[in-house]
């Protein structure tokens, strides 16, 4: 082989590299994202239920989902839940993280850990012992409660709406804090020290620190936080399913249809006995698409001003 081919072998060589080491990932996504993404929308058009042939109809799942009040109620649900835990997470994990950045508290290490916890407790395990302690015979909430005198008569969680709505909230801000905490505190550690050595020269306390420091420049974390946890709030599924439908019991979207979420709803459709992929489709698309608006929006009114 000539020297000019050997040269001209090497170009070739040096400007395919880059494509070879990246392509690995591209496929991946290829196989794994993008095609069941494409497969999903095809399938959200036809009248599919797994066993007998496809059929197209077009875009009358869509007009179907339009016109279900079970869409209706997991959407409200979901915008439910949204006011329940979003500030009540954020607040929560926005003070654990502040504690837990403090040269002041001892064992922080044991603490971090501690804090995280939850969020690495399988889903099942966390639906089936709040059941038990929401039980409205024999479960420990009610017990605790009666004990130091909040209320006079055992409440029933599992079995009303908004009891059963404040026992999802509850459930899923105790997962999710600790994960929302350690997200507040990289934030935290990567803001200047500086910034508080001046501010305690200048006498700022803590709480001027606080307002005047931390929060100002934890914003994109915040913005991040507000975001994933929003479209958290749509993905609910694991421990309110294990909750209501544990123990052999079949109560799908909790009473009354107050715990009912999209995420439920589409396996409800799917897999629920009716096997409705092409319906279920239609509705994790809707999803999709009430999920990006709903983020454009927040994202433009969370960054308003910040130019």
């Amino acid at each position: 082989m000539s020297t000019d081919e050997l040269t001209k072998r090497n170009k070739i060589s040096q400007k395919l590299a880059p494509y070879i080491f990246v392509s690995p990932f591209f496929i991946i996504f290829a196989l794994f994202s993008l095609f069941p993404i494409l497969f999903t929308l095809y399938i959200s058009l036809t009248d599919w239920t797994g066993t007998k042939d496809v059929s197209l109809v077009g875009v009358q799942n869509y007009i179907q989902v339009f016109q279900d009040t079970r869409f209706y109620r997991a959407v409200g649900n979901t915008f439910l839940f949204m006011i329940m835990i979003i500030p009540a997470q954020i607040i929560l994990a926005l003070f654990i993280s502040v504690m837990l950045t403090s040269k002041k508290v001892p064992f922080v290490g044991t603490f971090r850990l501690m804090n995280f916890l939850p969020y690495i407790t399988t889903s099942v395990a966390i639906g089936l012992i709040f059941n038990i302690m929401f039980d409205s015979n024999y479960g420990s909430v009610n017990e605790i409660l009666m004990k130091f005198g909040f209320i006079t008569e055992k409440i029933n969680w599992l079995g009303e709406k908004w009891p059963a709505r404040i026992t999802i909230a509850l459930v899923t801000i105790w997962k999710y804090f600790g994960y929302t905490a350690v997200l507040f505190m990289a934030g935290i550690m990567s803001i200047d020290k500086q910034l508080y050595e001046a501010s305690e020269i200048d006498g700022a306390g803590k709480w001027r620190q606080l307002f005047s420091i931390t929060l100002p420049n934890l914003k994109p974390v915040m913005i991040f936080v507000v975001l994933t946890t929003m479209i958290g709030c749509f993905q609910i599924f694991d421990e309110p399913y294990m909750i209501f439908t544990g123990f052999g019991a079949t109560l799908v979207g909790g009473p009354q249809g107050s715990a009912l979420t999209g995420t439920w709803l589409i396996y409800d459709t799917v897999f629920g006995g009716t096997f409705r992929y092409g319906y279920g489709s239609a509705i994790s698309f809707a999803l999709f698409i009430l999920i990006t608006a709903i983020t454009l929006v927040v994202l433009r009114f969370m960054n308003k001003g910040g130019e």
